[in-house]
């Protein structure tokens, strides 16, 4: 492994920052967007096509969300892995239980 010059190591820590602040203002979007359906799909005049939409926006911001951690995984130090994996998997886990309770909704519309 090369021996990285101190502004590029300054370099790498100002986009790992850059890329973790993006990724919890889009994370902090997710939560109000699985608010906002949880929400929504408590109102009787709910449309498929509305649920179909949130379903769409999560699973877009989900995509996101992918890119970012994996942008982050390739700048992290080998000793920040496990709490960053730990970190991506909970947020992971919590929007795919989301998505499963939408899909099983819209599919009984």
């Amino acid at each position: 492994m090369a021996l990285q010059s101190p502004s590029q190591i300054d370099s790498d820590e100002l986009t790992l920052n850059k890329l973790k602040c993006k990724r919890g203002c889009l994370r902090g979007a997710v939560t109000k967007q699985i608010t906002k359906t949880e929400s929504d799909i408590l109102k009787p005049d709910i449309t498929v096509e509305d649920l179909e939409e949130s379903i769409q926006l999560l699973t877009k911001r989900g995509e996101e969300l992918k890119l970012i951690d994996s942008q982050i995984e390739s700048l992290i130090q080998v000793d920040e892995i496990e709490v960053e994996f730990e970190s991506i998997e909970e947020y992971k886990e919590k929007n795919n239980q989301n998505a499963i309770q939408n899909t099983k909704i819209n599919s009984k519309n």
